[in-house]
């Protein structure tokens, strides 16, 4: 008799052992999970500010560099990070800038007057961004203001270069942006076919 009792209660302690263990288990995952989704949106944040700091530290630099000069011909990769206009650590492995969504950017040159002198303008082109974030750049307030030089900004879908509301080749300083994309443009235009892949496009044109 007295056996069979403390078979029960080891069974019954057995079973409370397991009960609690799991509810500690179910605990972990959901502070697991909760962590996760922080970091998530922690990194997101990370990576918009970072493509921020990016833009408004090449464009000053660049523009400060030429600021003597007519043109912007000289410019190659190779000169804007010898003299410290693009930081080195936005180089990729095969010497190309990568964005810190790890797509490609470009930098080109263009004319800042229709019919002007050439190479006398600049554009920064980010590729392979998620739409989250081109719908985010494209609405942020830039500054478009002459002491900043932005003439204006394009985003572009599905891998394609930028061209919404224009191809920035179409935009000159005397009819440069002076304002951001609303949100329903932005998010018209900056959303692909796919949802789950970064294909999203930014583009910024100075002079």
């Amino acid at each position: 008799m007295k056996n069979k009792k403390k078979h029960t209660l080891l069974k019954e302690n057995i079973g409370r052992s397991m009960i609690e263990i799991l509810g500690i288990l179910a605990i972990i995952a959901a502070l697991s999970t909760g962590a996760l989704v922080s970091y998530s949106r922690a990194m997101r944040r990370y990576r918009l500010n970072e493509v921020i700091h990016q833009i408004a530290l090449m464009s000053t630099n660049i523009r400060a560099f030429y600021a003597n000069v007519d043109s912007y011909e000289s410019f190659d990769v190779e000169t804007a990070i010898k003299f410290n206009m693009i930081s080195e650590k936005m180089l990729g492995q095969d010497e190309n800038l990568l964005n810190p969504y790890k797509g490609r950017i470009k930098i080109t040159l263009d004319q800042a007057v229709h019919d002007g002198l050439p190479n006398t303008a600049f554009v920064i082109t980010y590729y392979d961004l998620p739409t989250e974030a081109c719908i985010m750049l494209a609405q942020r307030d830039w500054a478009y203001d002459e002491k900043v030089g932005l003439v204006g900004i394009a985003v572009g879908e599905n891998g394609e270069e930028p061209n919404y509301p224009k191809p920035l080749s179409e935009v000159f300083t005397v009819n440069r942006m002076t304002a951001p994309l609303s949100m329903t443009e932005a998010a018209e235009h900056c959303s692909g076919d796919d949802p789950l892949r970064p294909r999203s496009s930014v583009a910024w044109k100075y002079f």
